[in-house]
């Protein structure tokens, strides 16, 4: 065998090895999608229950909320509190019922305890995404709670008000809490 022929060889194989690892290589990277769909479909699945059972829990609540019977929805409410007591979906539907009757500070802190249990709720990809109520809340809020910050400057619902707003609007920009 002269050079020649050994530099095709050697070629030709370099060549084989080059090619045999891109295919394991594409192999590697077809399973570790095969895996992320696989978790993205276990997190649909899961998201998927959280709503049914959020739906059987609360049927009443919404039912009396959509009777605009906010008195009696809040009572069934407190009564699925004390039976599910760590439910954030309760303080979402809490949030809601204070806005409806008016109780815009009560409103801006259930937000906050819905958002500190459940930080899906501000996830943009979960289908329990409610960041668009909270940031319109935030818009209509800072400015009225920031004028009633001057003329109370010593009167604390208003200062824990603010703070809560700032840590909803700190958790809309994305930020870490």
């Amino acid at each position: 065998m002269d050079r020649f022929d050994k530099f095709n060889i050697t070629v030709i194989a370099l060549i084989s090895l080059i090619t045999i690892g891109m295919l394991a290589n594409q192999e590697i990277i077809k399973r570790r999608l095969g895996l992320n769909e696989a978790a993205a479909a276990e997190r649909a699945l899961y998201y998927a229950e959280q709503m049914a059972l959020n739906a059987k829990i609360y049927q009443d609540v919404i039912s009396l909320k959509e009777q605009e019977l906010y008195d009696e929805a809040m009572t069934k409410l407190q009564e699925v509190m004390k039976t599910y007591p760590g439910k954030a979906q309760s303080y979402v539907y809490l949030a809601q019922l204070s806005f409806n009757t008016g109780k815009l500070s009560d409103t801006i802190h259930n937000y906050r305890l819905a958002v500190e249990n459940d930080p899906d709720y501000m996830d943009k990809k979960t289908p329990m995404f409610i960041g668009h109520e909270v940031k319109e809340l935030v818009k209509e809020s800072l400015p009225k709670f920031g004028r009633e910050k001057k003329l109370k400057p010593n009167d604390k619902e208003v200062r824990n008000t603010l703070e809560d707003l700032y840590y909803l609007q700190r958790v809309l920009a994305g930020g870490c809490e």
